[in-house]
Order: C-alpha cells, then sequence, then structure tokens
C-alpha cells in the first residue's frame, strides 16, 4: 500500500461517524487536524521552523489552526497524490515542510551581513513557513490567503515582522498573488508546493501517520503534540508576549563566540575538520549544523590557547559564550545540548552529542550536507548546558 493509499484510508475512517466531513466551517481545527492524522506533521513542522515550543504556539499555531479551519477536511483538487479527505491541509502542510528544508540552504536576505542575516533568521523562516501553508488556496478561494494571515497571526507577530519592512511588503506580495519575479519567498514557495504534487505517492512517507510516529519514537526528536494535548496537535498556550526570545541572537559584544564560528568555518574549508565522517566534530543534521561538544571547543582552544585561566576552564567558558549567543537550537526543558546516533545499516554503532546552529546559512557558504547516517536520539536531563 503506498503512503497516499494509507492516508486515505486512514482518514476515512476518522470522518466516519461526522454528518459531514467535507462540508466547509463545521469542524473544529483540533478536529479536522486530529481527524486528518496532520498531528505528528506539525510537530515535524516545528522541528524544521526551529522555533521553542513557546514560540510556536505564539507564532505559528494560530495561523495553522485558522488554515485547518478554513480547509476542513476538503480533498485537494488537481493535485491526485492528495486527492482524499484532509488533502488541502496534508498538501500546505508539506508544502511548508518541503520550503523549509529549501529554505536551509538559502541565505536570506540575499547579499546582506551576517549581522542582519542574524538578527533576521527567524522572521525570514516565518515568512517562507507561511506562503508556502497558504500558496494553494488561493486557487480555489482568492484572496483567502492574505485574508487567512491578517486575521489569524497575532498583532505581536505582525509588529516583529513589520519590523524588516522589506520582508513584510514581499510576503504580502506573495500572499496577495502579486510577488515580483525576484522574491526569494515566493521561489521558495512555489517549488515547494509543485514538488509536493509532483512526487507525493512516492517520496512523501511523512504524511502517514504511522511513518511519522515510529520516526518520531525512535528519534525522540518530535513531541507527539496531539497526545501530549489532547487537542489534535495544538497547546492550549495562547498568551502573547514579545517575540524578542524568538531571535535569541544576543551576540554584540560577544568576540569569543564569533571567533570560534569564523575558526569552524576556515577549518571546515581548509579541511582541517572533517565533516560527516565517523569520529567528526561536525555533522549536517536536519535541524542545524551539529557541532559535537566538548570536542569542537576543546579543538578550538588546543588551536588558540585559553586566555586568562582565572577565569574558569576555558573550555566551558568558550561553549557558554557559543550558547549566549543564541545560535543554537534550544530544546523543551532547556536542553542546549542534543544527542544523536551514528546507525550503519540496522545497529546503532556510536554516538554524538553537541550544540546544534541553526539556520547554518548565515555563517557557512555552502552548508555541509546532511548527514544520513545519523539518526536523532534522546537527552536525558543531565545533558542540558
Amino acid at each position: 500500500m503506498t503512503p497516499h493509499e494509507t492516508l486515505c484510508r486512514f482518514v476515512w475512517s476518522r470522518a466516519k461517524g461526522a454528518s459531514s466531513p467535507l462540508e466547509a466551517s463545521t469542524l473544529s481545527a483540533h478536529a479536522v487536524i486530529d481527524r486528518s492524522g496532520a498531528s505528528n506533521v506539525i510537530a515535524l513542522l516545528r522541528v524544521r521552523m526551529g522555533f521553542p515550543t513557546e514560540s510556536f504556539v505564539l507564532a505559528a499555531q494560530p495561523l495553522l489552526a485558522d488554515f485547518a479551519q478554513f480547509v476542513q477536511l476538503r480533498p485537494a483538487s488537481g493535485c491526485s497524490g492528495y486527492d482524499c479527505p484532509g488533502g488541502q491541509l496534508h498538501r500546505g502542510l508539506v508544502a511548508a515542510l518541503r520550503a523549509l528544508d529549501r529554505r536551509r540552504g538559502q541565505i536570506l536576505p540575499r547579499n546582506a551581513h551576517p549581522e542582519v542575516l542574524g538578527a533576521l533568521v527567524h522572521r525570514w523562516t516565518y515568512a517562507v513557513f507561511a506562503a508556502a501553508l497558504l500558496r494553494d488556496i488561493d486557487a480555489e478561494s482568492p484572496g483567502a490567503a492574505l485574508e487567512i494571515f491578517g486575521r489569524s497571526v497575532l498583532p505581536h507577530v505582525r509588529e516583529w515582522l513589520a519590523e524588516a519592512p522589506a520582508l513584510m511588503a514581499e510576503l504580502q506580495a506573495v500572499l496577495s498573488g502579486h510577488a515580483d519575479a525576484s522574491s526569494a519567498i515566493a521561489e521558495l514557495a512555489g517549488y515547494a508546493a509543485t514538488d509536493a504534487c509532483a512526487e507525493v505517492a512516492s517520496t512523501e512517507p511523512r504524511v502517514t501517520t504511522q511513518s511519522t510516529v515510529s520516526h518520531n519514537e525512535s528519534s525522540g526528536s518530535v513531541q507527539r503534540l496531539g497526545s501530549a494535548s489532547g487537542q489534535g496537535g495544538f497547546s492550549e498556550r495562547n498568551d502573547v508576549g514579545q517575540l524578542e526570545f524568538l531571535d535569541r541572537v544576543d551576540a554584540a559584544g560577544n568576540d569569543g563566540a564569533h571567533r570560534f564560528l569564523q575558526w569552524v568555518r576556515q577549518a571546515i574549508s581548509e579541511g582541517v575538520l572533517p565533516v560527516n565522517v565517523r569520529d567528526a566534530l561536525v555533522h549536517g543534521v536536519e535541524d542545524g549544523l551539529l557541532l559535537a561538544s566538548p570536542g569542537i571547543f576543546r579543538a578550538f582552544v588546543r588551536c588558540h590557547g585559553g586566555g586568562d585561566r582565572e577565569r574558569g576552564d576555558p573550555v566551558k567558558r568558550l561553549q557558554r559564550d557559543v550558547l549566549r549567543a543564541g545560535w543554537h537550537l534550544r530544546g523543551a526543558g532547556g536542553v542546549n545540548l542534543h544527542g544523536y546516533a551514528w546507525k550503519e545499516g540496522s545497529d546503532f554503532c556510536a554516538r554524538i552529542h553537541g550544540i546544534v546552529i541553526v539556520a547554518p546559512q548565515r555563517f557557512f557558504d555552502p552548508v555541509p550536507e546532511i548527514n544520513p547516517a545519523l539518526e536523532r536520539s534522546r537527552v536525558s536531563a543531565s545533558e542540558r548546558v
């Protein structure tokens, strides 16, 4: 049975008993997500975005809820891979996932200085997510994309986006269908939407509930939001606060962190630091760039010395400097270190722990390829930094 057939059978079974599962505006967002089996896809989407859970709840969840409420369980017309109940919802989610995957290798905004890239990285990620999610609904409901964005995105989030006027203008142009030909957001959203329809039947196992759950449970990288909240994939937190924590880039004056990343970049380009091989200190992973800890910091200290040792262990001091810069993936419960298992065949033969630099295209060009031998593993509380 193909992933598409599995998805359709699952959705039809969940839709039984509903008086009119395809009738618009009859089901809540939670019900639509639950019956379509989309909870785990949404959980994976949060990981792709690299937002802390509280930020995802505040910034992305309302848009996802309104989108689900709008499309209900309607199939996606003109896209054979999603011609079953829940097809429009899954097509939008998969398009967003693909756009975020593609965004990982892009430096946005183009030709910007590293300081600008760091300050805007999460805004651009959010814009790509929103554009890809909403791109195709205008085909059947003209003006719906901009309307959904306008009514569901909280004022604080819009203000946060508006701090980058060019980005906000480009996103609104994409959502209204008037994007410039040079628009990076339109390019990423268009690629993802086309690719989602073209390849779903053979290459998109993530839309099947069984495949996604097994991946999540084995890797520990994705919280099953549906089972955790009991609300079809959504947390009930809806507090509105300031959004500075979305950026977490407090690198001003943090010379140690900047020198460290400059050294990593140069060492990779010169072949001093091997990448994606056994015992390497640097690996490409889905969430960013994994820097094995404390090995990578020890290597830097060996090359450059420890500085003033009266200030404490130079390795730990350097690691703290890099974490304070806020460039890394921060997990639930304050976890800064993330564990990965090296898999050969069906066996796990090594474990690697380290920090993950989110959106590594801010600092590395080209971005190292994702290491297919690594799988995310659970990190215990003792591994928090």
